[in-house]
């Protein structure tokens, strides 16, 4: 079993707060690939897609 990480449900909290991938990485200091990436990983681990993504047009 993977141990827990620990951090990413910290992003993915402020993903969810802000509805909005690069306002979450603006406020916590991250790059909005490194946000992506974090929110994949869990994702993967959870076996479930965590958000509906759309590109802004």
């Amino acid at each position: 079993m993977r141990e827990i990480n620990f951090e990413h449900y910290k992003i993915f909290y402020y993903v969810a707060k802000f509805q909005n991938i690069t306002m979450a990485a603006n406020y916590l200091f991250l790059s909005q690939p490194s946000i992506s990436r974090c929110v994949k990983n869990l994702e993967d681990e959870l076996g479930c897609k965590l958000f509906v993504r759309s590109k802004k047009v």
